[in-house]
């Protein structure tokens, strides 16, 4: 599968279960999502990251809880804060092996 690459974004979460499958099916969203974001109009785009980021913690919370979406925010908030580098479309931040 072709991957495209955006700079300074962290692209991917890998958590337990078959990494193969779920890392294929991502990278399928996130190139229709990728392509959808091709026609926003260019006075929304500044706020493209903005939305897609309460989304998804929206849906995080009505899924998996408050206790557990604040724990990988946190991690996530630790990966960021530490300026490690965004994956490559190809490769994954693990969260679970963070300490946060």
């Amino acid at each position: 599968m072709p991957v495209s690459t955006a700079s300074n974004c962290l692209t991917r979460v890998m958590v337990d279960g078959d990494h193969d499958i779920e890392v294929a099916q991502l990278q399928s969203v996130m190139h229709r999502i990728q392509d959808a974001l091709c026609h926003v109009p260019v006075t929304q785009r500044e706020y493209i990251a903005n939305a897609l980021l309460n989304l998804a913690v929206a849906r995080m919370l009505r899924e998996d809880g408050a206790i557990h979406t604040a724990g990988i925010l946190a991690r996530l908030g630790s990966v960021v804060s530490e300026g490690r580098s965004a994956p490559p479309p190809e490769g994954a931040i693990d969260l679970t092996r963070l300490h946060g």
